[in-house]
Parts: C-alpha cells; structure tokens; sequence
C-alpha cells in the first residue's frame, strides 16, 4: 500500500444523516493535522437517506483528502473491505459513522507508535460512552496507564473493536473483514490479526468517543431479534477464533462474548423450542473449550456466574441447573 498519510480513517456509512457530520468534524480538527496527514475514505452503503449528500459536500470541501465510494447496501464489513485498496495512511482507523475522537487523539497515537513501532501492529484508545449512556468501556480497567501489554501474561487486556483501535496498514495485507458476521465482524478481525506479535499497545490519552443512540437503532442494540446472532456468530466469530489459536487473550475474548450471552435471559420469544435447544447446546460447548483460569479472571461476571460455567465445562449439566434454583441465578439456559 502506498503511504501519501500518517493516517487513514474508513467510514462505513449508513442513514447516519443525524450523526456523520459531527463525526466527520472530529477528524478533520485533529491537532496532528488535517490535510497534511489524514485520508478519510468513505462508503456510502445504500443509505436512503441525506448521508450521501453529506459525504459529497465534505469531498467537495477536501478533494485531496477525502475518498468517497457508494456501493449497494451489504454491511458494515462488505464496505470496510471496499475501502482498504485504497488505504494510503501508514496507520488505520476503522471508525463507525456516528463516534467520535477527542481532538489529540491522533497525535498522541503517532507518538506512541513511533516509540513502540517494532513492538505492535495495534493501539488500543481509552472508550467513553456518550449519548444514551455515559461512563467508560467495561475493559477500561487495561487503561490505568499508556504501555505495550504482552497479552500471553496479561490475556484479559483484550481489545475488542476496530472503532477505537489504530492498525498498521502493512499488518492488514490481504485480511479483510468476514461477510459472514453481523456481530462480533471486528473483534474477530482484530483478535486474529494480534496473533501475530501477542502484543498490544494502549493508549490512555486518545480519547474514542462511542455514542449510544437514544432510538435504539445501532446493531448491537437490535441483537437479539437477529437469527445470525445466535447461530452465524458463535460458529463463525467465537468457534472460529478457537479454531485460529487457544492463547488465553483469544480463549478470554470468547469468555468475555459469552459472558454476556449466558445473562441475555428472555431470549425465547425470538426463537423456536429447536433453536432455543440447539443455542444452548452451543454456548455449553464453547464453554467446554474454556481453560478454568480464563473463566475465573472475568472481572464483569459474578462469581455464582463463574461457578455456573465450571459446572458447564466440566459437564456438570444436572448440578449446573441445580445450583442455579438454589442461588436464584438467572440465566439463558433457564
């Protein structure tokens, strides 16, 4: 890939008329420097909306530096992989149409890979909510200070998205996003691609901000009335991490998913007696493939949660089902 930027930032965008300016404006005000060393390319991805006519006023307002591609509406991860031929930045930002950077945030990210460069292919940048909800990220415990984390010592330092990460070019080469994923398309992008050097670089003072809408219309808030969430994505992102490698960052990367999984209980109404049955048979098994430290370092579940899945990996169905009607634990298996 030629190198013409420091930086590349690939929007995916999709009716995001309400959102995509803002976005857009906390690029383009970065201190490191707009139009010297940021590219911004964009997919329009069959929006209906004005969001194209936004992109195409911000391309008339920065020809040199924003890239505007329009496709037919195939997902967030048919538009990414449009746009990465025409990556020309050294670094790469796969940034959702409606979040946002605090205004150093790509300067502070520069310099930390210029002092770290053969170390990582990625850096990790502190998440805040904003919007329907506030606070930070539930793995910003990995954030106290701004370092290079070997992720073979410290495997729960995991990084979960591309929004709020910054990637190498070279380190993408031909890996593109899955096409076969509607949830959980980035962690398994970026998990597989940190295989690699099992290092991850974090950045406490590159601010991502990571809107949650008020109307309830991103993905990950519509999850559980899609079929792919429960079959698509446990054989395709969760078995297929590991499939790609048992380290323990990768086996707590699929714990993490899970353990929010094993909480969704009032999933039945969107699935049919068979398919409730065969979800379940699927979480147990992937639970099975978890090594008991890794089930026992999640720091967001409760231990009555940690003890029921040890009870699961070992096969202790019958007590597992027990435990829960003594305790009072609730969870999607009943």
């Amino acid at each position: 890939m030629k190198e013409d930027f420091i930086f590349t930032v690939i929007i995916p965008v999709y009716n995001v008329e309400k959102y995509l300016a803002e976005t857009l404006d906390s690029v383009i005000l970065q201190t490191v420097g707009f139009k010297e060393n940021i590219q911004i390319i964009l997919v329009n991805d069959g929006s209906t909306d004005k969001s194209g006519d936004i992109c195409l006023e911000y391309v008339k307002k920065y020809p040199d530096n924003i890239w505007y591609i329009k496709k037919e509406n195939g997902g967030v991860s048919s538009a990414r992989n449009k746009a990465i031929p025409y990556i020309r930045g050294k670094y790469v930002n796969f940034l959702d149409a409606d979040d946002c950077w605090k205004n150093n945030a790509f300067e502070c990210v520069m310099t930390f890979f210029d002092e770290h460069y053969d170390k990582i292919d990625a850096v990790g940048c502190r998440k805040e909510f904003f919007g329907a909800k506030s606070g930070y990220h539930y793995l910003d415990y990995k954030f106290e200070k701004t370092r290079v984390i070997d992720l073979r010592k410290e495997f729960d330092c995991i990084q979960l998205d591309v929004t709020g990460a910054f990637i190498k070019a070279k380190a993408i080469g031909e890996r593109r996003f899955s096409e076969n994923l509607k949830y959980g398309e980035d962690a398994q992008f970026i998990t597989s691609l940190l295989m690699e050097k099992c290092c991850l670089g974090v950045c406490r003072e590159a601010l991502h901000r990571y809107r949650k809408r008020d109307d309830m219309s991103s993905a990950l808030q519509n999850d559980v009335r899609d079929k792919s969430y429960y079959f698509s994505s446990p054989k395709f992102f969760l078995q297929g991490l590991l499939d790609e490698s048992r380290e323990k960052f990768v086996q707590f990367t699929v714990m993490y998913e899970l353990g929010w999984r094993i909480r969704k209980k009032d999933i039945k109404q969107y699935l049919t007696e068979a398919q409730y049955d065969e979800y379940c048979k699927i979480l147990s098994g992937l639970i099975r493939q978890i090594d008991s430290d890794v089930i026992k370092k999640q720091h967001y579940l409760w231990k009555k949660h940690k003890l029921f899945c040890l009870l699961k990996k070992y096969g202790a169905d019958r007590t597992a089902v027990l435990f829960c009607k003594l305790s009072g634990l609730e969870t999607v298996f009943g």
